[in-house]
């Protein structure tokens, strides 16, 4: 699945739906995110917060994987990978996830997410195994 960026800011979000920013004034671009206009990026997982109704694409920006709101850019393939895999999580109140879309780690390991977010070592190695 590629998409290409199509806006950086923040600007049109419904701040009630978005779990990950305060302000419209946020850049994606800046701040160590490096999200650039026009850019073509691979969606290497997908995910959906309970509390929000963006999808979040899971991408590479200088080899590092952050999440992004879909909003910020245009779907131009559709096709996922064959070796996606899909989970719900909607088992407990704590867990923020409702469901997410990815390689096997990504929707199976409980830990992986947030082992990914802390950029763990071990966790970025199956994530780049995984984005070939």
């Amino acid at each position: 699945m590629k998409i290409k960026c199509i806006e950086t800011k923040a600007t049109n979000f419904n701040l009630e739906e978005v779990n990950t920013i305060t302000s419209n004034n946020f850049d994606y671009n800046f701040g160590g995110h490096g999200l650039k206009l026009n850019e073509v990026y691979n969606v290497i997982g997908m995910l959906l917060y309970k509390d929000t109704k963006y999808l979040y694409y899971l991408i590479d920006i200088n080899n590092k994987p952050y999440w992004f709101p879909n909003e910020l850019f245009l779907i131009i393939d559709n096709n996922v990978p064959e070796n996606w895999n899909f989970n719900i999580f909607n088992k407990s109140i704590d867990d923020d996830i409702y469901m997410i879309f990815g390689y096997k780690e990504l929707c199976f390991d409980e830990e992986h997410y947030n082992q990914l977010i802390e950029r763990e070592k071990d966790a970025l190695n199956i994530y780049f195994k995984n984005k070939r």
